[in-house]
């Protein structure tokens, strides 16, 4: 069963449209919130009413080995991994993320055959690729396989390894898989353990662009300035639908899957011809003084 688990801290409007984006195009499919003990009185509501439907768990203080500029994101992920069953898909989500297009259990099944098939598959990359990482980026698609690899050497993360993922429960117990505290920690982990990443050819969840963030439950003096430049904000994009969905799923494989490409900011939303294209993601993306603001602030705390 493909079990969407929802990572979340104090972006209640956020985490409604993540799930709202679920419920329209995967419904039926089991959801999991982990939420970080936010203390956001809006999102606490969303929260509230997601139990109807929803697992909610808010696991408390993390264990200091477990902590990082993420807050308890890994830690949380381990939770979650610990939670579900064998049988089950993970796939994770954050909460600034939406399904970008209907997933049925044809779906489904594609990623479980997928993992069936080699016992050296650990992790399946989701998500529409960023734009802002073309140049960057090495997207190989593999005929016999039917999906993408990312052939970038040296990359601290995202060639074997992603936060954004989907995992067979069991194949990471098995392999008695623990989420280190970094990002690059688990892409050295995932390639002593399994084969490379796979990138989905047809992927279904979506960034949405220009989010504001939080850093280790904080939002630094560097992170306001950065909203302010990126003009931060609420910028749900469309679903694939329709003429759009037939596309985006019969295209080429040389057509890689770039948001950009394929999505757009909801019409009438406030703001949203302030976001630049290529979208940015981070309010630091693109400022070396402000990350090394951010890192002095925090270490400073």
């Amino acid at each position: 069963m493909l079990h969407f688990v929802i990572f979340s801290f104090n972006r209640g409007d956020f985490l409604a449209h993540c799930l709202e984006s679920i419920r329209h195009c995967a419904p039926g499919f089991p959801v999991m919130i982990v939420d970080d003990n936010s203390t956001d009185l809006a999102t606490i509501s969303v929260l509230d009413q997601a139990r109807a439907d929803c697992r909610v768990i808010q696991p408390g203080n993390t264990e200091p080995s477990l902590t990082s500029k993420h807050g308890g994101l890994y830690a949380n992920l381990q939770l979650a991994l610990d939670t579900l069953d064998n049988d089950d898909l993970m796939c994770t989500l954050q909460d600034d993320m939406q399904l970008a297009r209907v997933i049925t259990q044809a779906d489904a099944q594609a990623l479980e055959t997928w993992f069936m098939q080699d016992e050296q598959r650990g992790f399946v990359h989701q998500a529409l690729l960023k734009g802002s990482e073309r140049g960057r980026n090495q997207i190989e698609f593999s005929a016999s396989d039917d999906v993408y690899y990312n052939m970038r050497p040296n990359s601290s993360a995202g060639t074997w390894y992603s936060d954004i993922f989907v995992a067979s429960v069991g194949r990471l117990k098995s392999n008695k898989w623990q989420f280190g505290g970094r990002e690059a920690i688990n892409e050295q982990r995932a390639q002593q353990l399994f084969a490379r990443m796979a990138y989905w050819r047809h992927p279904f969840v979506a960034w949405l662009p220009a989010a504001p963030t939080w850093r280790g439950k904080r939002r630094t003096l560097a992170l306001r300035l950065g909203e302010k430049r990126h003009h931060c904000g609420f910028y749900p994009l469309t679903w694939l639908e329709g003429a759009g969905a037939h596309t985006f799923l019969t295209r080429a494989p040389a057509t890689l899957p770039y948001a950009e490409d394929f999505l757009k900011i909801r019409d009438n939303v406030p703001g949203q011809a302030q976001v630049q294209t290529p979208w940015v993601y981070h309010p630091l993306q693109g400022s070396r003084w402000l990350k090394w603001l951010n890192s002095l602030e925090l270490k400073l705390r």
